[in-house]
């Protein structure tokens, strides 16, 4: 058999996955071994450990709620848990998050493969999602992110709707919407979509209509029933102020998450008062140059083929558009979790785009396309192959985008290259070891992650809305870390004689409780 007549579409496809999935997994557990995940990693991990625990999505930093509930409706933690049940370590996790954003490329190769009909499209444009620098930077998030059960849902709920298979349609976008709130949005833009698509009513009007009650419903009334019973939160009322600083408040009105724009108002229906009545003032905030190089990169990792597609791209504008209006610097880069629901929309519309570049080119194959007409219940795929001249665009779009990782500082090839030196880790090994299993712990960033498992794991340095470091058992500190340059944190355990310096070794301080 011949190698051309072997290497089918389908194998290339699954081979390019089980490659990048080892590449993620193994540079994603390298990362942990060697202490490179924050806090983050405290708040994805504890929910899932804690749940199993009989504390449903338990969280311990924040003073205001010990589940991740009085932060977010994020049920996107629940399909982690029957793996961790089996094998409870943070290396499931990598694993199951990999796995899981890795399958994406299917219904990516499926949409792909159907609007340019061919199978080594489907390919290309898979390869693309996969290396989408975007895309990386969350392969490599601290696991497990709730969002990307919910990004692999809307992919495929693509896919239901260019089949026009309404139920499982409505049943994907569905069980999105409940991974994170956030993802209610994506929701409500994909019934705008089916609208100027004019599919069916029910494709555009239930995911619109639905999608937007359950956001509301979410933020107002779901998530404030799991603050804790002491904290009582009061409805603010703040006029609009673009250079108000939510810390200061936060969290404040009836939901945390309302509470990041507090800037632009108090409520969700202020905020929106607020939006279209200083148009001029939210357009400078949005296209800021520290915004605009963020709109930059999300565009040109797909070699801008998303603007030929502005349809298409309608599907991240909700995400997108609520971190441009953020005035909280993580939200506007692409290292960050916040962009996980912004790339189906992407890759969709990139898609799309390709398809008109390729249309320009007019060299791809025959069958009813030649003809211009495209069936309204699904996209033919015609037997011909993809033009050499088109070929060559599909690859050549993936090295470039393969390119553009350099510059931009490929995670998995960052994690390989700057880890902990192994003597540094063995000291932070050595100290762990001196903390009982049922002690609370305070921990610097990247020192907490490996205090799990167990029920308390306080921040330093802390702040308004977590629970004081001083609460704690013990103080993992690596005075190293910025956030306590300057705070006089380290001096004050020193100099605190309810605290005993346990062990000290190359910035690292383990300091145990006297009293």
């Amino acid at each position: 058999m011949h190698a051309k007549t072997w290497l089918t579409p389908l194998r290339a496809l699954w081979g390019l996955m089980v490659v990048v999935a080892l590449l993620l997994m193994g540079a994603g557990s390298y990362k942990y071994s060697y202490w490179g995940h924050g806090f983050d990693m405290v708040d994805f991990h504890m929910p899932i450990w804690g749940t199993l625990q009989g504390r449903f999505l338990l969280v311990s930093r924040y003073n205001f709620t010990d589940t991740f509930m009085g932060l977010d409706v994020a049920l996107g933690f629940l399909p982690a848990i029957p793996f961790y049940a089996l094998l409870p370590s943070a290396y499931t996790l990598v694993v199951v998050q990999t796995l899981l954003l890795v399958s994406g490329a299917l219904p990516v190769y499926l949409i792909a493969r159907a609007r340019l009909g061919d199978g080594w499209a489907g390919v290309g444009f898979a390869a693309l999602y996969l290396f989408y620098p975007t895309t990386q930077f969350m392969g490599m998030a601290a696991p497990f992110q709730p969002r990307i059960p919910g990004m692999v849902l809307l992919l495929w709920a693509f896919w239901m709707l260019e089949q026009r298979r309404l139920w499982p349609y409505l049943l994907l976008l569905g069980l999105a919407m409940l991974t994170r709130t956030d993802a209610a949005l994506v929701v409500v833009a994909f019934g705008m979509y089916a609208a100027l698509r004019r599919l069916p009513w029910a494709f555009a009007v239930v995911p619109f209509l639905v999608g937007l009650i359950y956001f509301y419903v979410a933020i107002t009334y779901i998530t404030p029933q799991f603050y804790s019973a002491s904290f009582a939160p009061e409805k603010v009322e703040v006029p609009f102020d673009l250079s108000r600083d939510y810390n200061e408040m936060w969290p404040c009105g009836v939901s945390p998450q309302a509470c990041y724009y507090l800037h632009l108002g108090g409520s969700i229906p202020e905020i929106i008062k607020n939006i279209l009545t200083h148009p001029v003032e939210i357009f400078f905030f949005i296209f800021q140059g520290e915004k605009l190089w963020y709109l930059f990169l999300l565009l040109g990792g797909l070699l801008f083929l998303p603007l030929l597609a502005p349809r298409e791209l309608l599907l991240a504008a909700p995400i997108v558009g609520i971190n441009l209006l953020s005035d909280r610097v993580y939200q506007y880069v692409i290292t960050e979790q916040y962009q996980i629901l912004v790339i189906p929309g992407m890759v969709i519309a990139a898609i799309y785009g390709g398809e008109r570049v390729l249309g320009m080119m007019g060299k791809w194959g025959a069958g009813s396309r030649e003809q211009g007409a495209v069936p309204a219940s699904r996209f033919p795929l015609p037997a011909s192959r993809l033009s050499p001249l088109a070929s060559r665009f599909c690859l050549g779009m993936v090295v470039l985008v393969l390119l553009i990782n350099i510059p931009l500082k490929n995670p998995v090839v960052s994690a390989m290259r700057n880890p902990e030196r192994p003597e540094r880790v063995a000291i932070m090994e050595r100290m762990k070891a001196q903390i009982p299993p049922d002690a609370v712990v305070a921990a610097t960033s990247f020192l907490a992650p490996h205090m799990l498992p167990r029920e308390k794991i306080y921040f330093i340095p802390g702040g308004p809305m977590h629970h004081p470091p001083d609460l704690a058992d013990y103080v993992f500190i690596d005075s190293r870390a910025a956030a306590l340059q300057g705070t006089g944190i380290v001096e004050g355990f020193r100099n605190d004689p309810r605290w005993r310096l346990l062990d000290q070794a190359e910035d690292l301080l383990l300091f145990e409780r006297m009293e």
